[in-house]
């Protein structure tokens, strides 16, 4: 069995080489290359998302047969023995939605009670089920049988994935479908394959039960989250000395040394740009920031020597990440308290352990005394690489630092130097300072990434304005795009409110899952002292607010049927 564009996933001892798979047409192999190389679809994902008509053997054997591999013929080899992409896939209306959730009586303004509710519907658009053919023929497909209906992102991406379904499912439970969720958690204890993601599955839990208290869900699968954890620390650690002592941190640090399936062109375009001998560590590379979520960003970047700010200097796993470490900094905090409300006192001192030596270690290897900021850390310099990034802030989110008066007030010196307080009362904060074109980076905001600055800094007393400006800019942002264009996007301009952002290897996408489910998270917390920006006179509303309007006097009916 193999995978390539599902669940990327949250990683096991089980987990292979993505091109050591045992697919020679969606992994690996002669008919790949050829195929990704002659660009039949401006998007390689499109080819990989294909299933085929016939069985592998029977496709292999005609495509060894072809007399030339020319684009036409390749076209039409494709088109002889593939359909689709997303035919694997047939729509699902959650079963478990609710009209009117009651976070909206807490929302103010009536446009944003609409908005909220319009959020809440969009999640019906995005279900999906895997077809019963791909349990019944796994060898014709990329994507491997998921037994639960689950939701997808949106545009191009038609399957779920791992980091996104975190803020996909904060979202879903703001909106009270708390049975879908526990579906999709189902899925991912079934799923276990290839290559990465952040680790946000015992997250993901974790909030699962803090809504619903379901213990035993937690109980059933405990050895699972445990397993998961075990991953990281079995295979993605490096030791780090510091003041003499040792501390252990994790990176992104992939086996994989090919191309990658959906990207194959880009990835050989880039590789070509390199010495021949560096082509299989280049490939580790790519794929080991895939797993960090943030492909492609200058904060895998080589920055040494003079280097271009450009994507054949990537040196992900030279670098030990923030966000990765607080991350796992969190996970030790949940399966340390999984284990004290299940009585097992034994895991709760060992988790206990771990998460005293990670705190330890963030603050003596990836806290920057003088900028007064976590950065994250070079291997191959044995220095911080003092740059502004979003994951800068993934500690104090994550809950993983002693905030002393003094870092709280460095904190905020930190984001008035970097201008980081100027963009906040704009558009949102970008990823990063640096303008290069990939979509990680300036001028470009997503949607978790600032979530998790305006939950942390909503955290310190000298920065809970900024807090609320940040709610407020971002929220308006997202409610401008959907004003206009009834759309969410996946990401956003921080410059110019209300547009999409841009860069990276694929166009825009719609839909779109995380930004929902960030959306919903700041009409729940903020949703009583937020207002609507004033109208855009260029706005190009589609059907116009007609729509918008009359979705307000339906919300407004329901509430009172509601009421009574």
């Amino acid at each position: 069995m193999f995978i390539i564009t599902v669940l990327l996933c949250f990683g096991y001892t089980l987990c292979k080489d993505l091109a050591a798979c045992d697919s020679q047409i969606y992994c690996d192999g002669p008919l790949l290359h050829a195929i990704q190389m002659a660009k039949i679809f401006p998007d390689g994902k499109t080819f990989v998302d294909m299933s085929m008509k016939e069985n592998p053997d029977v496709i292999i054997s005609a495509f060894n047969n072809l007399t030339n591999q020319s684009r036409t013929t390749l076209k039409n080899f494709v088109s002889q023995y593939f359909t689709g992409p997303g035919e694997e896939l047939e729509t699902w209306a959650p079963t478990d939605y609710v009209k009117l959730p009651l976070f909206l009586n807490d929302i103010k303004d009536p446009q944003l009670k609409d908005f909220g509710w319009d959020l809440c519907r969009i999640w019906k658009d995005l279900g999906r089920k895997v077809k019963d053919d791909v349990k019944l023929n796994p060898d014709r497909y990329s994507m491997i049988y998921l037994p639960n209906p689950f939701i997808v992102p949106g545009g191009r991406f038609r399957e779920t994935f791992y980091w996104d379904s975190y803020w996909v499912i904060k979202g879903l439970l703001v909106c009270e479908m708390n049975t879908t969720v526990k579906g999709m958690m189902e899925n991912f204890v079934h799923y276990v394959k290839t290559r990465s993601q952040p680790p946000f599955f015992i997250p993901m839990m974790y909030e699962y039960y803090k809504t619903t208290g379901d213990l035993e869900f937690i109980r059933s699968n405990l050895d699972i989250l445990e397993a998961e954890y075990q991953f990281w620390m079995k295979n993605r650690t490096v030791a780090v000395e510091r003041n003499g002592k040792m501390h252990i941190l994790n990176q992104y640090q992939s086996d994989v040394s090919k191309p990658r399936p959906e990207s194959y062109f880009e990835d050989v375009k880039t590789a070509q740009q390199r010495d021949i001998a560096d082509t299989p560590k280049l490939y580790s590379n790519l794929v080991s920031a895939c797993e960090s979520g943030w492909d492609f960003s200058s904060r895998w970047f080589s920055r040494e020597n003079g280097e271009n700010l450009t994507l054949n200097t990537i040196v992900t796993m030279d670098i030990i990440p923030v966000d990765l470490n607080s991350i796992l900094c969190l996970n030790e905090f949940i399966l340390m308290t999984f284990a004290r409300i299940i009585g097992n006192s034994t895991k709760e001192q060992y988790y206990h352990q771990k998460l005293t030596n990670r705190q330890e270690a963030i603050e003596a290897v990836l806290y920057n005394t003088d900028a007064g900021i976590w950065h994250d850390f070079s291997l191959h310099t044995n220095k911080s690489r003092e740059y502004f990034y979003m994951s800068n802030i993934f500690p104090v989110y994550m809950e993983c630092t002693d905030l002393t008066n003094e870092k709280k007030e460095k904190l905020l010196q930190y984001l008035q130097t970097n201008k980081i307080t100027e963009y906040i009362s704009k558009g949102g904060v970008p990823t990063s300072l640096d303008d290069t074109g990939q979509q990680w980076d300036f001028p470009n905001g997503w949607s978790p990434l600032q979530q998790i600055m305006i939950w942390s800094l909503e955290s310190i007393p000298q920065t809970k304005q900024l807090a609320r400006k940040l709610a407020s800019s971002w929220l308006d942002s997202n409610f401008l795009g959907w004003q206009r264009t009834r759309g969410m996007f996946e990401k956003y301009n921080v410059l110019e409110p209300g547009t999409r952002g841009g860069g990276g290897e694929y166009d825009i996408q719609e839909g779109f899952g995380w930004t929902n489910g960030v959306a919903l998270e700041i009409l729940k917390k903020y949703g009583d002292v937020l207002t609507t920006p004033e109208s855009n006179p260029q706005s190009t509303c589609i059907n116009g607010c007609v729509i918008r309007k009359s979705n307000i006097l339906i919300v407004l009916l329901a509430y009172i049927v509601y009421s009574n």
